[in-house]
């Protein structure tokens, strides 16, 4: 089931808006905006999975990858550094705006979703604007908000929420 049946019009419409009201171009990203994009994704996932367990729909569709998939991971875009360093060197990451421009500059977000609408014959996957109502994207950005509570915790600034899950049933 990638595409989440009566995915809400107003959750779409929040996270086409964040993107295009803070679209960036390239590897050129603002400062500030690898904090807005972490703490915006973070918190839209959170609600979209609230409803989408309301449902009662299946949540191992949506659940968070434990890691990049391998057919990801060989594709040319596929930046095995930049995965390397957030994954097993969080700690080099001085702030988490520092980690979301890194995320975005070093291509590994982009490739990842381009890629998996690619490999999944999935284009919603890369639009911006339609990408929440399929289940990979929820997979795609548990797995960021993974990366993202392993900053929190290496460096001390973790604050309570709990981990996005890889087992839930």
């Amino acid at each position: 089931m990638p595409t989440i049946p009566n995915f809400p019009p107003q959750l779409l419409e929040e996270h086409r808006l964040w993107h295009h009201a803070n679209h960036v171009n390239g590897t050129f990203v603002p400062v500030g905006w690898g904090e807005r994009f972490l703490r915006f994704h973070r918190q839209f996932i959170r609600r979209a999975l609230s409803w989408y367990e309301q449902q009662g729909l299946d949540t191992r569709w949506v659940a968070p990858w434990p890691q990049v998939p391998e057919a990801i991971r060989r594709a040319p875009c596929y930046n095995w550094a930049a995965e390397n360093r957030i994954v097993n060197q969080p700690e080099s990451f001085a702030t988490l705006d520092e980690l979301g421009r890194f995320m975005e500059s070093s291509q590994v977000h982009a490739c990842i979703h381009v890629t998996a609408a690619r490999i999944y014959g999935e284009p919603d996957i890369n639009d911006f604007d339609v990408a929440p109502r399929n289940t990979v994207f929820y997979s795609i950005h548990g797995l960021i908000d993974n990366w993202y509570r392993n900053w929190e915790q290496t460096t001390g600034q973790q604050r309570g929420r709990r981990p996005m899950r890889t087992d839930e049933k």
